[in-house]
């Protein structure tokens, strides 16, 4: 689910995954495109005071398990509501040993290996609410009165899995065509979206089929006929 290679590393190469991770989350730099590339000075970390931090991390995860436990950790603190991101300020290196870091990352790695039966469960929280507000199917993708589209709404609640969003993104790539006034929210939210979604390979015809199936079987009156008619 998660296109990463994973092989013994040392402290110096557990430094330069989590520079390429935050690097990732904080400018225009793609993770996967440059496959965690990056060019640190090895003078430059060996002064650094946390060195013994990455010789820890080292000693505990392989390549493949790093990059996934620090894309969990900079998942977290976007989704916590914490505006890091614009300022520059990501989390303190001597918090990624702690228990809350690794339960996060349990976490994480418990709703990528559920991700398909998540998916469908998404679906039928997303399109009876949807139903119960009587809401067209673009509607459920589109900003209503310049707020967040209701799909947002669920996932900011709870209610939806990020990775649930993320695969309609996949699907009908709604985002960019949002069009509110939020310059403070917005853009980190979106910004997190687009660098969540290329970690995550994906097989989309098999989510276009599993959607299509819903929406006829279960919400045919609603939204599958819709469906039913362009497919």
């Amino acid at each position: 689910m998660i296109t990463m290679s994973g092989k013994k590393i040392d402290d110096f190469e557990a430094f330069k995954i989590y520079l390429a991770m935050k690097t990732h989350f904080n400018s225009e730099y793609d993770f996967i495109k440059y496959k965690g590339k990056v060019s640190p000075k090895k003078e430059t970390y060996y002064n650094r005071r946390d060195r013994r931090t990455f010789e820890e991390l080292s000693r505990r995860f392989d390549k493949k398990s790093l990059e996934e436990f620090l894309l969990a950790l900079f998942l977290n603190v976007t989704e916590n509501g914490n505006l890091a991101i614009s300022r520059n300020e990501f989390m303190w290196t001597g918090n990624l040993l702690d228990k809350e870091s690794y339960d996060t990352y349990k976490n994480w790695k418990k709703r990528i290996q559920s991700i398909k039966y998540t998916f469908t469960n998404d679906c039928h929280v997303l399109f009876t609410k949807a139903s119960e507000e009587n809401l067209e199917f673009n509607s459920i993708f589109k900003s209503i009165d310049n707020d967040y589209p209701f799909i947002v709404f669920l996932e900011k609640r709870g209610e939806l899995s990020l990775e649930t969003l993320i695969i309609f993104e996949k699907i009908f790539a709604f985002v960019d065509k949002v069009k509110i006034n939020d310059t403070t929210y917005w853009p980190i939210y979106t910004k997190k979206v687009k660098d969540y979604m290329s970690f995550l390979d994906i097989d989309v015809n098999y989510y276009v089929n599993v959607l299509r199936d819903i929406l006829i079987d279960d919400y045919y009156e609603d939204y599958g006929q819709l469906i039913k008619k362009t497919s």
